[in-house]
């Protein structure tokens, strides 16, 4: 009878166990649909749910491959622990961008699916030479943006199969379905470089710090929740597609080869969710001066009443949907008050600077300002710090790496107030004034010009060598040959 109780005891609490484990099994399934196909689609690398061992309520997520999960941050109703991030029961989150946000890892190469596309598997197809336009002879016919050389590159990813070929081919409009994610909700992001046809090595063409592009060009691809690539692979295809349009190149001072990488979510749906297809290419344009007057200064208007981008936005990231709700205000800056560009400000974060206005940079200019001390003489040439609204722009980083190597003055990554800048201008120590982009490189500005008509000016020029013509030419000689420098690189190097 003992044996017989004991027997039916166990049996009872087996039948209790298998309960147990199917309901934990088919709740286990649950959480491993919503969340591990989801996480390794956001992060492109396999998870796995663990039940904690601490709490029958708690899924531990990992990272099958390396046991970190560094991608997913401040999300609601998750808890990072260690090499894994727990979640509460079955809850939805969403991934919010923060300055500190890091650059997506390299893609695994797990099930089969490339974790990125390879030059050495480059396909390139070149275009009949009848179909070829070539450079005009007279450079000054060519307009910023609307001239394009004969060869485009494209890599298309899917999440089923991972990266495709990478291909070089024949210029040609794109083929997209009308429910892309990149035409509905903005999954698109883009990169601007430069290729300029040495000064000191017949036939050779250079890029200028194209390492910093291409890992911005990630940065921006993660915050849409578009694959990883590797960085190196894709400038060795980068490469072969200059070597292919060399003839492109304008050999010209002040001429250049601009390129343009840009990545577009394409799966053929319209729900707002990470894409599952998407395509990166590069076009290219022999290009001239930004600005047909070269370095002329320009009036700017100061906008004291709108943002370019807010904390925690994504400000720092080179995306559409930054540059498109700036087109009104550059437009009413033209019209209304005769600039070229709009300077946007931010309103302070701590209580005693709500009613102060910081300056934030221009819809396509990191911004720079040059101090002077009124008592001592002294020198600072300041510029908004990376927040998280400002583009981490490759010419203001190296602006700001040059100067700091001349030491002639102080170099400041700080916040500078409307107020201080109207208080350097009134005394006359607002010495100089200038943007910095791919586009245009050195801008240099003489007024800021307020919604209300009044103008903050800059100094005007006593005869001394003035800094942005300085910083100009130190650039455009690493960017052309003529000084040998880390920062130029060939597209014929390994």
């Amino acid at each position: 009878r003992d044996t017989t109780r004991q027997t039916t005891q166990s049996r009872d609490r087996q039948g209790q166990r298998g309960k147990t484990n199917e309901r934990e099994h088919t709740e286990r399934s649950y959480v491993s649909r919503a969340f591990e196909r989801w996480v390794a689609c956001v992060v492109r690398r396999p998870v796995e749910c663990v039940r904690s061992p601490a709490s029958p309520r708690v899924f531990l997520l990992w990272d099958t491959q390396s046991g970190i999960m560094n991608m997913l941050a401040a999300a609601r109703g998750w808890q990072c622990t260690g090499a894994s991030i727990a979640c509460r029961g079955a809850r939805t989150f969403a991934v919010s961008a923060t300055p500190k946000e890091s650059v997506v890892p390299e893609g695994s190469e797990s099930d089969g699916q490339p974790g990125t596309f390879y030059a050495r598997d480059l396909e390139i197809k070149v275009d009949s030479p009848e179909n070829i336009k070539p450079l005009p002879e007279d450079l000054t016919e060519l307009s910023f943006g609307k001239d394009f050389s004969p060869h485009v590159f494209k890599v298309c990813w899917s999440a089923a199969k991972g990266w495709g070929t990478p291909k070089v081919k024949p210029f040609e409009s794109l083929s997209i379905h009308p429910a892309a994610p990149v035409i509905h909700y903005g999954v698109g992001c883009f990169e601007g470089m430069k290729a300029y046809a040495s000064e000191s090595e017949e036939g050779d063409i250079l890029l200028f710090r194209p390492d910093m592009n291409l890992k911005r060009f990630n940065f921006s691809m993660s915050r849409l929740s578009l694959p990883a690539f590797d960085e190196k692979e894709f400038l060795g295809c980068l490469k072969r597609m200059l070597q292919v349009d060399k003839d492109h190149v304008p050999r010209a001072p002040g001429y250049s080869l601009y390129l343009r990488p840009f990545a577009a979510g394409t799966t053929a749906t319209l729900g707002v969710a990470p894409p599952a297809d998407c395509e990166i290419n590069v076009i290219a344009c022999p290009v001239g001066p930004y600005y047909a007057g070269g370095l002329v200064p320009i009036d700017v208007l100061l906008d004291e009443d709108h943002v370019r981008a807010f904390p925690g936005g994504t400000g720092q990231y080179k995306v559409g949907g930054n540059y498109a709700p700036t087109l009104q205000h550059l437009q009413r800056a033209s019209k209304e008050f005769d600039c070229k560009q709009v300077l946007y400000t931010l309103p302070g974060q701590e209580a005693s600077t709500l009613n102060e206005r910081y300056v934030a940079e221009c819809g396509a200019m990191n911004m720079f300002f040059l101090l002077e001390n009124g008592a001592s003489g002294e020198r600072e040439l300041v510029t908004p710090p990376l927040d998280g609204t400002i583009l981490a722009g490759v010419t203001r980083d190296t602006i700001l790496q040059l100067c700091g190597e001349w030491d002639d003055f102080k170099v400041s990554e700080r916040m500078i107030s409307v107020r201080e800048i109207e208080e350097h201008a009134s005394e006359g120590n607002l010495v100089e004034v200038f943007g910095s982009g791919t586009a245009c490189i050195i801008q240099p500005i003489k007024c800021l010009v307020k919604d209300n008509g009044a103008r903050i000016n800059v100094r005007e020029n006593t005869g001394e060598d003035k800094l942005s013509d300085k910083i100009y030419k130190a650039i455009t000689d690493i960017q052309y040959g003529r000084v040998k420098h880390r920062w130029s690189e060939s597209i014929y190097a390994p």
